[in-house]
């Protein structure tokens, strides 16, 4: 991203990160004796922010890239533990193994998965565990895709299917009634966020509590009875895709800008989601909006 000091970005975004999340955990929430996971980890600016509570507490993190792993195994095991996750939902702990997962930008990208892996983390969460995840909603539609929001358009609307990590990979737009329905089957949402209000808008953030339920994805992903909005949703997402497959089977010069433009939307997410306003403003927002929303 260009910044001249990498590492003192790093360090600042990864407090932040803290900091957002504990803005979100309940009041009587304690780290000692906890086992935590950071799904998706990257290169551990989080996990790195809980050195101290990991004399008291059991902290694991895992990624997909296998180069970042081994950089933070020579690098920060111990205290911490590492393991390779897979796109594939599982995971290798034994049921209710967790107290806390959180995952930034990870749902982001969750497109048929998503249902897998919420019940994995589901799982693995012992009794009454927490989930803490970012989302990409009302804030990120119209800097990734032009449009402008209409919830009663989106559900789960997955865009960008096999498009390049390089790139920024695939999208998930999702509305905050249809986590609601769907996440609440097997979390109770605790604390739902729609978005980071700043200039522009960015991550909504949710925080579920595990229910004691036996689901399968069939049960996730089944339409919400008596609510509309799926209907809408799915003829919106429809006629999304539908523009999308108009787009890549055109001309090799609008191929062209289509990929200019997917590039450009990928360098957009990338730039709100590690951008120093974002990462060190986002915690007092998200602090102040939680006590609104409590309020309310």
């Amino acid at each position: 991203m260009g910044e001249e000091d990498p590492v003192g970005v790093y360090e600042e975004t990864g407090l932040a990160h803290r900091i957002l999340l504990e803005s979100l955990l309940p009041d009587d929430w304690a780290w000692p004796g906890k086992r935590v996971l950071d799904f998706g980890c990257g290169v551990g600016r989080v996990l790195r922010q809980f050195a101290p509570e990991a004399e008291t507490a059991e902290f694991w993190g895992c990624d997909l890239d296998r180069p970042s792993l081994d950089w933070l195994e020579r690098n920060m095991s111990p205290p911490f533990h590492f393991f390779e996750s897979s796109e594939d939902p599982h995971l290798p702990q034994e049921d209710g193994f967790f107290d806390l997962i959180y995952a930034y930008s990870v749902y982001t990208h969750f497109t048929d998965n998503w249902a897998g892996w919420l019940l994995e983390h589901h799982r693995v969460l012992a009794d009454g565990g927490l989930l803490f995840a970012t989302f990409l909603g009302e804030g990120m539609l119209e800097p990734l895709t032009g449009e402008k929001w209409d919830e009663g358009q989106i559900g789960m609307n997955t865009l960008m299917h096999g498009l390049s990590w390089d790139l920024g990979g695939p999208i998930a737009i999702n509305s905050p009634w249809w986590i609601r329905a769907h996440w609440g089957r097997a979390f109770e949402i605790v604390e739902l966020v729609p978005m980071i209000l700043e200039e522009p808008p960015s991550h909504g953030l949710i925080l579920a509590r595990k229910r004691p339920v036996e689901l399968t994805v069939e049960d996730l992903t089944e339409l919400e009875p008596g609510e509309p909005r799926e209907i809408a949703a799915l003829r919106h997402h429809a006629e999304q895709l539908a523009a999308e497959s108009r787009r890549l089977r055109s001309s090799n010069d609008t191929q062209a800008d289509q990929l200019e433009q997917m590039r450009k939307a990928a360098a957009t997410l990338e730039e709100l989601r590690g951008s120093r306003s974002w990462q060190l403003t986002a915690p007092l927002r998200a602090a102040k909006q939680r006590l609104e929303f409590r309020r309310g």
